[in-house]
């Protein structure tokens, strides 16, 4: 799902990585991890920057398409890695950033854990987390349209996100690993929509991550795709104007000087 999700993942991921980046110092030659970094949302904008990045996913696809664009920053890599169980030595980083990442680990405080270990006592760190539990619209959506199907007993439940926080246990969290919160704050997220029209087909290589999703039976896909066109048309009269749209949780904290 690489190409697809580079055009209709990638731009909310730009905009929550600019907003995280904006609230830390990262400069010329810091050394910069980005976990979770899919197609490089974060990454790409870290080495423009000229910092060094090292950017790890579980995906090897998104690493491979990840090191195609890093090319040009020859001191910039991607690496195939669990952001639960980093392999860095501590206080390897100045910066570590994960946007969205950390909402869809197994264990998202063995993440949490692992982020501010590696970065040196001072060094930055900014989390983004979804706040809503479908995340992205385009999951909201889905969730929708698939409520008004007759799904057979058998189906998997339509996915949540369960690893969410409030602002104040996000901040809690952080402040329990040594860190000094300097802010957190819930932000807009929207996603780009393809067409109505198109909306199911342009997204059936994300959709298809989704067991929920992947045992539908040809009638129920027809319908599906009538439901989800229905559904996007009234996201984008009603729930975008009214702002009805994915938010996330950005937190930007530094390590504590002091041993923790």
């Amino acid at each position: 799902m690489v190409a697809t999700y580079e055009t209709w993942a990638e731009p909310l991921s730009a905009r929550l990585a600019k907003a995280a980046l904006k609230g830390t110092s990262v400069k010329a030659s810091d050394c910069v991890l980005d976990i979770g970094a899919g197609t490089g949302a974060l990454s790409l904008q870290v080495a423009a920057l000229g910092a060094r990045v090292t950017a790890i996913d579980l995906s090897s696809a998104m690493v491979a398409r990840l090191n195609q664009r890093l090319a040009p920053y020859p001191e910039c890599k991607a690496l195939v890695m669990d952001g639960e169980a980093l392999t860095f030595e501590d206080s390897t980083f100045d910066v570590a950033f994960s946007v969205l990442s950390t909402t869809l680990f197994s264990n998202w405080s063995a993440g949490l854990d692992e982020a501010v270990r590696v970065i040196r006592p001072g060094g930055w760190v900014g989390i983004v987390h979804w706040a809503t539990p479908e995340g992205a619209d385009i999951f909201t959506i889905l969730s929708r349209a698939l409520k008004q199907l007759s799904l057979p007993t058998s189906s998997p439940d339509v996915p949540k996100l369960t690893a969410l926080m409030s602002v104040h246990e996000l901040r809690a969290a952080l402040e329990t690993r040594g860190c000094e919160v300097i802010d957190v704050e819930r932000i807009d997220a929207p996603s780009p929509l393809p067409a109505p029209e198109s909306f199911m087909d342009t997204l059936d290589p994300i959709y298809r991550r989704l067991p929920t999703y992947r045992s539908l039976d040809e009638d129920l896909r027809d319908e599906l795709r009538i439901l989800l066109a229905e559904e996007s048309r009234r996201w984008i009269k009603e729930d975008v104007p009214a702002g009805r749209t994915a938010k996330a949780h950005l937190a930007i904290a530094r390590r504590s000087s002091r041993q923790c």
